[in-house]
């Protein structure tokens, strides 16, 4: 019986801009230079629903959300041209994308539609309310996601090697 062999050509990273959001890349440029797997970033700006749902009477509250909309991609595509400036300087090939909806739905309709062979992402849920050590985001794709997921959790002390 021959067994499958795992290789991963595709990484997708989600980002929310945040350092802690970050947490997985240094396991991502690992991985994706011992693979040579390429890494699609993806940051996904979630719209804000309450002025979107004032409805179709509400003009200057749907050009705000318009607004919001706009600044907050353009932040993102700079923020994640950063971070693949970085890994192309590393010998890493990368591409970013920005979306706008549901972060967890957006993160797996990506993986499906690049043929994602990995989703890799940090957590930074709040342990103490029910236990829950992962963030909703996060546990939508564990969960739901139809292939391998990595996830870090950011540690608060330092690592140290005795």
């Amino acid at each position: 019986m021959q067994q499958k062999k795992h290789s991963f050509r595709r990484i997708l990273v989600p980002l929310d801009g945040t350092k802690l959001g970050e947490a997985a890349l240094p396991y991502v440029e690992e991985l994706a230079s011992i693979t040579k797997a390429e890494v699609i970033l993806l940051q996904v700006v979630k719209p804000d629903y309450d002025i979107a749902i004032a409805g179709p009477y509400s003009s200057p509250l749907d050009k705000i959300s318009k607004e919001y909309i706009m600044h907050a991609s353009a932040a993102a595509s700079e923020y994640l041209n950063s971070i693949k400036e970085g890994l192309t300087k590393k010998g890493i090939a990368a591409q970013a994308i920005v979306d706008v909806g549901s972060p967890a739905e957006k993160v797996m309709a990506c993986a499906r539609e690049k043929k994602i062979d990995l989703i890799a992402l940090s957590s930074h849920g709040h342990p103490g309310v029910g236990q829950r050590t992962l963030g909703s985001v996060t546990y939508k794709i564990l969960h739901y996601a139809d292939r391998p997921v990595f996830i870090v959790t950011p540690s608060t002390k330092p690592a140290t090697r005795e």
